[in-house]
């Protein structure tokens, strides 16, 4: 375990760019197939559609991952003993000079500046007349905040270091409001586009969102603003709210066709 968070520490930045390069390979590729479904498709359906079944499946397997995550932590099993691990690791390998970019990078998914954005946005959704994508949109958002407070208040979670100098932060660890907020305040504005922008743009607008959800995140461990799990469980946690937002939309949206 020692062995293993030392080797990570030592290649974090080369890992962080592999990291993120994965994620929008594989965001392209969701992309690619769901287009290919939707050309084949015959119930005249769009590829953003996101049917019941198939966001119950999606909700089941985040929140048996988030369960296990936090199963963990609250039983300090060897997960617990990793993060601890590599975030030591991390704060004695890290260069200093790289952190102070990684900090500038994070306040990219500073809760403040998402809830401020994502205000704007309501207030535009809302003067617009758009309540289908209104609704889903506060409630994800609000949603997220809520419960990453109220797991924080349960959890306890200490976080790995404080006063490093390069950012200061109060409360809680577990989960990271940074990975969760980032999900979905990024996720459901892909999604937004998505709808009004030309087919020729969708490609970029995923791969944008995935790389900005991935950066996010992970800066937070590199950071040592939170462990490792934090941040799976923020991501898990954000997709659960990114998940039901989707389905909400498309399900109101199928319901105003019905009525037209």
């Amino acid at each position: 375990m020692q062995t293993s968070s030392l080797w990570i520490s030592q290649h974090a930045l080369g890992l962080w760019a592999a990291v993120l390069i994965v994620a929008v390979l594989a965001g392209d590729a969701g992309w690619r197939r769901a287009r290919r479904r939707r050309l084949a498709a015959t119930d005249g359906d769009g590829y953003l559609a996101l049917r019941t079944g198939t966001a119950v499946i999606l909700l089941a397997l985040l929140a048996a991952l988030f369960a296990m995550l936090a199963w963990n932590v609250h039983a300090h099993t060897a997960l617990v003993r990793f993060d601890i691990a590599l975030a030591q690791h991390l704060h004695d390998q890290l260069a200093r000079g790289a952190q102070q970019i990684i900090a500038l990078i994070t306040y990219t998914g500073d809760p403040r500046l998402i809830a401020l954005a994502a205000g704007v946005i309501a207030v535009l959704l809302a003067w617009r007349r758009r309540w289908r994508l209104f609704v889903p949109w506060c409630i994800a958002l609000g949603g997220t905040a809520a419960s990453g407070h109220l797991i924080k208040q349960l959890m306890q979670r200490s976080r790995p270091f404080d006063g490093h100098g390069f950012i200061t932060e109060t409360g809680f660890s577990f989960p990271s409001g940074h990975a969760a907020g980032s999900m979905v305040f990024f996720g459901l504005l892909a999604y937004l586009l998505l709808r009004r922008l030309p087919p020729r743009h969708h490609r970029a607008t995923v791969a944008i969102a995935v790389a900005l959800v991935t950066i996010i995140g992970f800066s937070r461990v590199l950071l040592q603003a939170h462990y490792l799990s934090d941040v799976l469980a923020g991501y898990a946690l954000g997709a659960c709210w990114l998940v039901l937002a989707i389905a909400l939309a498309e399900q109101l949206r199928r319901n105003d066709l019905r009525k037209v």
